[in-house]
C-alpha cells in the first residue's frame, strides 16, 4: 500500500515521427468520444432554456440570478459517459443565488430548505416539458430528450480573499444538508485556463514541427496545424486520460465504483502538466507519459496509525476542499494506483507500435485495449477511407503503421467553452 513516489521514474524516449502519429492518432480517438456541434448546441439550448425559468421562479424571488455550465463543458474536457448505452453526456450546472440567500437559507435546514426549493421549481419546468427528473444528495438532476443529464447545483456567492480567483466564491449544500461548504467552480476553470496557456517546451520542436508539415503534405487530407494542437494540448491530454479510465473501470455497477472521479483526473492531469510542460521534452507523447507517471505522486498520502493512508488533493480555488475525500478507501486507492500503471502501459504499448511500423490490426489492438471499441472503429474507418483515397490517386496503400498517420480535417477547437 505503501510505495515510493519519491523515485523518478525511467526516462525513455520516442522517436520524433512515432510522438507526432500517436498525437494525431489521439485526435482522431478523442473526437469519436466528444459531442459533435449539434449535440453541444442542443445541450446548451436545452439548459438555457430551464436557467432562463428559474431566474423568474416565485421561490427565489430574484435571489437566483444565473445558470451556467461548469466542469468538463467549459475546460474542454468532456468525454461520453462511461455506459455505452447512452448516447447523451452529462453536463454541470451552477444555479447561482446572490450574497442574501445566505440569509434567507442560513442556519439550522437552511441547505435542505434550498434543494427543496430548487427541487420545487425544477419538477414543474420537468413535468411541464415530460422529462424525468431526479432528487440527489446536493443537487437536482433532469434528464433531457436524447438522454443528457443536467446537474443543477445551487450556489450561493460568497467571496474570499484567501483562495486563487476568491472573487467568484461561494458555498453550497454539503451531501447530509446540514451546512454548507466551500465552492468555486468559476475560479477552478480559470485556474485550468491559466495552466493550458502554458506553453509545452520541446527540445525537439524544429524536428516535430518539420515531421508534421511531412505528414501533412504525404496525405490527401490536411492535418491539424501544429501550434493549434499544443494550444489546446491539456484539454486533450485530460480527455485522452478520461476515456482509458471509462474502459479500464467500465460502467458503474450496484457495487463500490473504484474509478477515481474526473474532478481528481482532470486536477492531476493539470497539476502534472503545470510541472511538466516548461521542462524540456522530446514530444507531446514523452510529455504525456512524464505527467501520467507523476500524478500519483501529486496526491498528499499521509499514513494513519491504523496503517491506511488518508489521501488529500487541494482544490486551490476552494477552502479546505479536498477533492479526493471520495477514495479514502483502500479499494479505491489501490484501484487508482492501479489504473496509472495500466494507463502508462497501455500508452506506451501503442506508441512503440506505432514506432516499430507494426500493421494495421496490431495498432487496432492496442487502441482498443486503451480507448476502447468506438476508438478503434474510429481508427479502422479512418484509416479504409484514407486507403480507398489514395487508391483513387493512385498513390498505393495507406498503412498508418508505417508511412503516415492516422489524422483528422483541420477545425478551430471551439467546441467548448470560452
Amino acid at each position: 500500500m505503501h510505495r515510493d513516489f519519491s523515485i523518478e521514474p525511467p526516462r525513455r524516449r520516442f522517436s520524433v515521427g512515432a510522438s507526432a502519429r500517436f498525437f494525431y492518432l489521439g485526435e482522431a480517438i478523442a473526437r469519436v468520444y466528444e459531442p459533435t456541434q449539434t449535440q453541444l448546441s442542443d445541450l446548451d439550448r436545452a439548459y438555457q432554456s430551464t436557467g432562463e425559468y428559474l431566474v423568474t421562479c416565485p421561490e427565489f424571488d430574484g435571489l437566483l440570478y444565473l445558470v451556467h455550465a461548469h466542469g468538463s463543458r467549459q475546460l474542454g474536457t468532456m468525454v461520453r459517459p462511461m455506459e455505452e448505452f447512452r448516447e447523451g453526456f452529462d453536463i454541470d450546472l451552477a444555479a447561482c443565488l446572490t450574497r442574501e440567500g445566505l440569509q434567507r437559507y442560513g442556519g439550522a435546514g437552511g441547505p435542505a430548505r434550498l434543494i427543496n426549493d430548487l427541487y420545487a421549481a425544477l419538477k414543474r419546468y420537468a413535468d411541464r416539458h415530460d422529462l424525468k427528473i431526479e432528487r440527489d444528495d446536493r443537487c437536482v438532476t433532469i434528464t433531457y430528450a436524447g438522454g443528457m443529464k443536467a446537474d443543477f447545483a445551487p450556489i450561493i456567492d460568497d467571496a474570499s480573499h484567501v483562495v486563487l480567483h476568491g472573487e467568484t466564491h461561494g458555498c453550497i449544500p454539503d451531501r447530509d444538508l446540514q451546512r454548507y461548504m466551500s465552492t468555486n467552480p468559476r475560479g477552478y476553470c480559470r485556474a485550468f485556463d491559466s495552466i493550458a496557456q502554458v506553453a509545452p517546451v520541446f527540445e525537439r520542436r524544429v524536428e516535430l514541427n518539420a515531421t508534421f508539415e511531412s505528414l501533412r503534405k504525404s496525405e490527401l487530407l490536411p492535418l491539424p496545424d501544429a501550434d493549434e494542437v499544443f494550444a489546446r494540448l491539456l484539454s486533450r491530454l485530460t480527455q485522452l486520460a478520461k476515456i482509458n479510465r471509462n474502459i479500464a473501470f467500465g460502467a458503474p455497477t450496484s457495487g463500490e465504483n473504484l474509478a477515481p472521479p474526473s474532478c481528481v483526473v482532470t486536477t492531476l492531469v493539470a497539476n502534472a502538466y503545470a510541472i511538466e510542460a516548461p521542462k524540456p521534452h522530446d514530444g507531446p507523447m514523452d510529455l504525456l507519459l512524464d505527467i501520467v507517471q507523476l500524478m500519483p505522486r501529486l496526491i498528499k498520502r499521509l499514513p494513519m496509525p491504523d496503517g491506511s493512508e488518508f489521501w488529500y488533493l487541494d482544490n486551490p480555488t476552494a477552502q479546505n476542499d479536498n477533492l479526493a475525500a471520495g477514495m479514502n478507501t483502500k479499494a479505491k486507492q489501490q484501484a487508482f494506483d492501479a489504473w496509472c500503471e495500466r494507463l502508462v502501459a497501455d500508452l506506451t504499448s501503442l506508441v512503440d507500435a506505432i514506432d516499430q511500423g507494426a500493421g494495421m490490426d496490431v495498432i487496432a489492438r492496442a487502441v482498443e485495449r486503451a480507448f476502447g471499441p468506438r476508438a478503434r472503429a474510429a481508427v479502422l474507418e479512418d484509416n479504409a477511407q484514407r486507403r480507398e483515397a489514395n487508391r483513387s490517386a493512385n498513390r498505393g496503400i495507406f498503412v498508418v503503421g508505417s508511412s503516415a498517420a492516422v489524422s483528422t480535417p483541420t477545425f478551430a477547437h471551439t467546441n467548448f467553452g470560452d
